[in-house]
């Protein structure tokens, strides 16, 4: 399957979105409406579930490391489509560092996060 391929809106997936009183934004409420996109990504064994309105004016994307230990994983490589946007933490647990090749989030083992960008 290719990463970027679509998968239905109600497609389980294990992590929950767990951001207390985010889903009162309307931004963010628009990515996990009935007509949101909903793609899974993976890379680097780490799981990730992408969340678009139908306009694609916002992203929610959340992550999740399945190891036993850290992983860390390129926001470039993951989303080369918004390579540009800014990325802003929701909730979850992750730091992130930043080198020529784009910022990496590090997720602690078992971690999950969620995080949102505009275009």
């Amino acid at each position: 399957m290719s990463p970027l391929a679509p998968i239905p809106t109600q497609a389980p997936w294990q992590q929950a979105f767990a951001a207390s009183g985010c889903l009162d934004r309307p931004h963010i409420a628009a990515a996990f409406a009935q007509d949101a996109l909903v793609r899974r990504l993976e890379a680097s064994g780490v799981e990730a579930v992408l969340h678009e309105p139908a306009d694609h004016s916002r992203a929610v994307l959340g992550l999740h490391n399945p190891s036993e230990t850290e992983a860390r994983i390129n926001l470039n490589t993951l989303l080369p489509e918004r390579a540009d946007c800014t990325w802003r933490f929701l909730s979850g647990s992750m730091h992130t560092s930043h080198a020529a090749d784009g910022v990496y989030v590090h997720l602690d083992a078992s971690g999950t996060a969620w995080l949102t960008a505009a275009p």
